[in-house]
């Protein structure tokens, strides 16, 4: 029995020399290799976390970019709407209320919706008692604050001018708003070598090649809405706008007080019309029109303009005159044009 047990501890001892010594390495590193394995596979699964909320950013900021675009076209869109909407029943007032006023002047009702009477006398809204210094009245100033738009603007733009189209732009603005001011300087005394008050604008070729001239905003404004529409006819179609406008104030309308404002309804109405006819909602091209740093602000500065365009001859004689009458569309004019200027 003893020999058995010995026999067996013996063939037990010889196995374990056989298999050979256990690595120590082996038993440090065995659970150690598990553990890198498992932490592998987590690792993994956090980079593809990563990725997947790196991703989802992504997706997230782009439909934030595209919700972004969407609403400034619409908001352009709309607003273009309102102002063709508005600058069309504007005219059709004014041309309603001139009728009137000319054909029975003596019992014209000066009263809303008509055009206030001063107004259709004078062209403006003007403060009836003389105003500003030495006794200006109100479109000699308007005149003056022209220049001083001018002047301080351009030491606000000055170091801005070689971006974009900037140079063009301010240049084309301060060549328009010297000549407008200069138009309403002169106005009031009937000075000047365009104001002849025995003359109406017909008889009077100077008066109609400047008129043709300023109003070449038009073909330029409804031959863009062409362009970004992707349409041809733009430049056929502009041009014959423009020379139906010019002819139909020197033969119809005719009388020199009116020219400014015909001129500012002709080119919106021609500009916002065209666009937002040919032009849909959603049509991004549509914001190549707003160049400025913001479309909010030019929509804000070109409503403003057209709001105190159109209240000026319907609230004149109540309220609109004793707070400055026609210089606050000057005022509003300038900063519109501004408001495209990049910055």
């Amino acid at each position: 029995m003893k020999c058995m047990k010995l026999s067996a501890l013996l063939g037990l001892f010889a196995v374990c020399l056989l298999s050979g010594p256990v690595s120590t390495d082996a038993k440090k590193f065995a659970p150690t290799s598990f553990i890198a394995k498992k932490n592998a596979v987590k690792n993994a699964d956090i980079l593809s976390q990563k990725k997947d909320g790196f991703q989802s950013s992504a997706v997230v900021e782009s439909r934030g970019g595209e919700l972004i675009t969407t609403a400034r076209t619409r908001l352009s869109y709309y607003a273009e709407l309102a102002w063709t909407a508005g600058i069309a029943i504007f005219m059709v007032l004014w041309l309603r209320s001139k009728s009137l006023y000319d054909s029975n002047p003596g019992s014209y009702t000066d009263e809303f919706p008509h055009f206030n009477e001063m107004v259709l006398k004078d062209g403006f809204c003007i403060n009836p008692t003389p105003s500003g210094p030495s006794g200006l009245g109100t479109l000699k100033l308007c005149g003056i604050a022209d220049a001083l738009l001018i002047a301080g603007s351009y030491l606000f733009f000055k170091d801005k001018l070689d971006l974009g189209s900037n140079k063009l732009i301010f240049y084309g603005s301060a060549g328009y708003t010297l000549l407008h001011g200069a138009i309403h300087f002169f106005e009031v005394d009937q000075t000047g070598i365009i104001w002849d008050p025995n003359n109406s604008l017909a008889t009077n070729l100077l008066g109609v090649g400047l008129l043709a001239v300023i109003t070449a905003f038009t073909p330029i404004g409804i031959n863009s809405a062409f362009e970004s529409a992707g349409k041809k006819g733009g430049l056929a179609a502009g041009i014959a706008t423009w020379i139906a406008f010019v002819l139909f104030y020197a033969l119809g309308i005719k009388e020199k007080v009116y020219a400014l404002t015909f001129i500012n309804v002709t080119i919106f109405l021609s500009i916002f019309g065209a666009r937002t006819f040919l032009l849909n909602k959603d049509d991004e091209s549509r914001l190549d029109f707003y160049m400025g740093p913001s479309v909010l602000a030019s929509v804000i500065a070109i409503t403003a303009n057209i709001v105190v365009m159109c209240f000026e001859p319907l609230a004149c004689k109540d309220w609109f005159a004793s707070v400055g009458g026609h210089i606050w569309f000057d005022v509003t004019l300038w900063f519109m044009m501004m408001s495209v200027m990049k910055q």
